[in-house]
């Protein structure tokens, strides 16, 4: 290209910065030890085995739990999550209306996935750094390999698409365990056990 054509096609790509005082990215910082947790924010969390705790960072994310508020409100078409399991528990069956990316930050996780079209069940492997990207209304579950040591550490981070993420779909097998349990949704969709007594 000619040089001249290079230095005046800078005149596309430069501009000035919007807006945002120290107030404002303050409120754009969500700090380890401050960050709000629930391990009740889905309904699977009271059925062994899929008990875990998620850290909501940015965003509303999807919750089954009313009082759980993210760090960071501000989410321009996306949220971010993280996850610790125990070892050999994670979420069940499940899927959104969006897409859905994971991040391995620590551990090793598995993930689970059902093909709509032949109704099988794949499985795979995913380490440190390692990340996936499942498409929305895909049923997917995932599982830590290694739990909440501190040597080996398992942690997730999810990342979820969309500007008002929709409810979560279950897997009829999960509703089954659950139900069994006395788990189920509120008059607004929130995840309720019944009180035994």
């Amino acid at each position: 290209m000619d040089k001249q054509a290079l230095i005046d096609s800078w005149n596309d790509y430069v501009a000035p910065s919007q807006p945002c005082s120290p107030d404002d990215m303050a409120r754009r910082v969500a700090r380890w030890g401050a960050i709000p947790a629930s391990p009740r924010a889905f309904v699977d969390t009271y059925v062994k085995g899929h008990e875990r705790t998620l850290y909501s960072v940015i965003g509303s994310g999807v919750t089954d739990d009313p009082n759980f508020k993210p760090s960071i409100a501000a989410a321009e078409n996306f949220h971010v999550d993280y996850i610790v399991a125990p070892k050999g528990c994670g979420a069940a069956l499940h899927w959104h209306d969006s897409e859905e990316v994971f991040v391995v930050q620590a551990g090793r996780w598995e993930f689970d996935w059902i093909d709509g079209a032949t109704g099988q069940t794949h499985t795979v492997t995913l380490g440190p750094r390692d990340t996936i990207s499942v498409p929305p209304f895909v049923h997917r579950a995932f599982r830590s390999l290694d739990g909440e040591d501190p040597a080996s550490g398992g942690m997730l981070v999810s990342i979820l698409g969309g500007k008002t993420p929709g409810r979560v779909k279950w897997d009829a097998a999960l509703a089954e365990k659950a139900k069994a349990v006395g788990a189920g949704f509120d008059a607004n969709g929130m995840a309720a056990q019944a009180s035994h007594g």
